[in-house]
């Protein structure tokens, strides 16, 4: 079984796809085993279970069985006023929902697995050229917007929070990189004063500033990589961001207009470049929006369908060896002919 870092990009309620292309890695002949995965919100989730040691399988049916609408936890004080809390909640506590529920949720999962804090995943790899205060099984993104940082979670407790990364919860740093702004309320992380001069800094989901850290695991030591990195986007390669302004939007429109340029102008960087796009299973999620929290069965299966097809054609033409070397053509050219949008949907 060959080892592979695995990259996951974030996409709210599209998980179905990254999780239909981690299916397709491990059910080969030659299944991939995943030595490190990083994420970014919905990426973050997936990742966060792969690394706790949920089996693929199970992520399936966890996400199949997840009735998304759980999520917008409106305030109980508005239970008997559809929208209302979630309109309070926009205006003056910085997003509709709660996020509580997505909390437990990722928590309870984590729990399971014997997952938490982020001492329970360390990783032991000795020959890796990450130092040692780096060597963990997971990495997530989260954006923080009290500095305009984005921090690699747990790699940043210490120089950016002034704490202890083992002794911090995996299910927090999850929770705050799926904290989609103006949907869920950012999340408060605790800092040391002492060291970073206040006590808390507010998070929001990791895919404003990197919602496709591919090359965060990337050698730079002068070392050959001992294994590839592969990522799983949730676009066609030929998609374009679709924050498409409109004169009539009105204001969360815009919001989300602004949300989805940002979450695409920085990675748009890494497809354009060729030693990322080759090794990236490019997912059409055309029709979906990362915020439909009504989400259908049919949905979910379409979405798992579209990123098991996808892993699969990408599989047929991925060549370790031509990747290693620089020899990109090959891979761009099979990318090319599946990455583009297959139907509309």
């Amino acid at each position: 079984m060959p080892n592979a870092d695995l990259v996951l990009e974030g996409g709210g309620v599209k998980g179905s796809g990254l999780v239909g292309a981690i299916s397709a890695l491990v059910e080969r002949d030659d299944p991939y085993t995943f030595a490190r995965v990083a994420g970014t919100s919905a990426g973050a989730i997936v990742a966060s279970m792969l690394a706790a040691g949920v089996q693929v399988t199970e992520i399936k049916k966890i996400m199949d069985d997840l009735d998304f609408s759980q999520f917008e936890d409106e305030p109980k004080l508005f239970s008997h006023a559809p929208h209302i809390g979630a309109a309070v909640g926009l205006l003056f506590n910085e997003g509709m929902f709660l996020g509580d529920f997505l909390h437990r949720w990722i928590t309870d999962i984590l729990t399971e697995q014997g997952v938490h804090t982020w001492a329970d995943l360390k990783d032991d790899d000795s020959g890796s050229a990450l130092p040692p205060e780096r060597r963990y099984k997971l990495v997530v993104i989260v954006s923080d917007v009290s500095r305009g940082l984005m921090l690699r979670l747990p790699w940043d407790y210490r120089e950016f929070l002034g704490v202890d990364p083992d002794t911090q919860s995996v299910a927090d740093a999850v929770r705050a990189s799926a904290s989609i702004p103006f949907f869920f309320r950012p999340l408060r992380m605790a800092t040391d004063p002492t060291i970073i001069g206040h006590s808390q800094i507010v998070c929001t989901d990791g895919g404003m500033l990197s919602n496709y850290p591919i090359d965060i695991f990337d050698r730079h030591d002068g070392m050959p990589s001992r294994w590839p990195t592969l990522g799983v986007k949730l676009s066609a390669l030929s998609s374009v961001s679709q924050a498409a302004w409109s004169p009539d939007a009105n204001n969360l429109q815009l919001a989300k207009s602004l949300l989805s340029t940002m979450q695409s102008a920085h990675d748009r960087v890494h497809i354009s470049d060729p030693s990322f796009s080759s090794r990236t299973i490019f997912v059409d999620t055309t029709g979906f929006s990362a915020t439909d929290f009504t989400l259908s069965s049919a949905d979910k299966t379409t979405l798992f369908t579209n990123g098991y097809a996808s892993a699969q054609r990408f599989l047929a033409c991925w060549n370790w060896e031509k990747w290693v070397h620089g020899d990109y053509a090959d891979l761009l050219a099979a990318v090319a002919t599946y990455g583009h949008r297959t139907a509309p949907q």
